[in-house]
Order: structure tokens, then sequence, then C-alpha cells
């Protein structure tokens, strides 16, 4: 190949296909990843039944360790909750220090582009709240940079 431009163009055109494919599979099975995520209430008991039958507990054992799995995954949904709080008033407080920069018709779009965001995560809060009624367990919220894993699983 003696033009190297069409190379270049070559692997470009590669490079945003196979990003334009994973952001399709990123959201497809991104989504369902997140509403399948055990709910904290659910935290424990999965624990402890994956404990026993991996490590084949006894029934003694299994009732020993309850409490300590209890205890700490409430102290880790607990933690949990505190840096969604924390997590939501870093990214109010950046709102804040970006709007004070702007000019009125770039805040006025800023603040649209807000509202749609807070939009969609009460239609996926509602969506998650409609799932709950189903089988009886509270979603967690979803985090607003990722979804981590969930402790025991």
């Amino acid at each position: 190949m003696n033009k190297p431009w069409k190379l270049i163009l070559l692997l470009t055109g590669i490079f945003l296909a196979g990003g334009v494919a994973g952001s399709f599979l990123t959201v497809r099975f991104g989504r369902n990843w997140i509403n399948q995520r055990v709910a904290t209430e659910k935290w424990a008991p999965e624990h402890l039944r994956k404990l026993s039958e991996r490590l084949e507990l006894t029934p003694a054992q299994v009732e020993k360790l309850k409490p300590i799995v209890h205890r700490n995954m409430e102290e880790i949904g607990r933690l949990r909750s505190d840096s969604m709080k924390e997590t939501r008033a870093v990214f109010e407080r950046m709102e804040r220090e970006i709007a004070a920069l702007l000019t009125p018709e770039q805040k006025n779009k800023f603040d649209e582009l807000n509202r749609q965001k807070r939009e969609r995560l009460r239609k996926l809060m509602d969506k998650r709240s409609g799932e709950e009624s189903r089988d009886g367990a509270r979603p967690p919220p979803p985090p607003p940079g990722g979804a981590p894993r969930e402790p025991g699983t």
C-alpha cells in the first residue's frame, strides 16, 4: 500500500465501528445487569447461601455465621447509601461551579441538560419501583458514574 492515508482511514473506520458496537452492547446488556442486581436486603442471605454451598458448611456453622454476615452486610449497605449521598452532593456542587462560569444562554442549555438527566433518572427509579412491587425487594439506586459489583456476588 503506497498510500498511508488509506491505511489510516481503514484503521480509523475499524476503531469507530468497534466503539459504536461496544456502545450498543453496553447499553443493551448494561441496563439488564443493573436491573438484575441483588437488592441490599438480599445480600446477607445470598452470601450465606453461597458460602454454605461452596464451603459445605454445617447448619451449626451457618447459624454462627449468620449474625456476622448480617451485621457486616448492613454496614456495607449503610456505607453504600452514605457514598451515594456524598456522590450526589459532589455532582450538585460541580453543577453549581460550572453554572457560575457560563453565559446566560449556556446556563439555560446547561439547566436543560441537567433537567433531562434528572428526568431520565426519575424514570429509571419509577421503573425500578415497579419491579419492587412485583418481587417485594427494593432495588438499590443506580450510581451516577457506573454500577459497582454487589457484595457477595
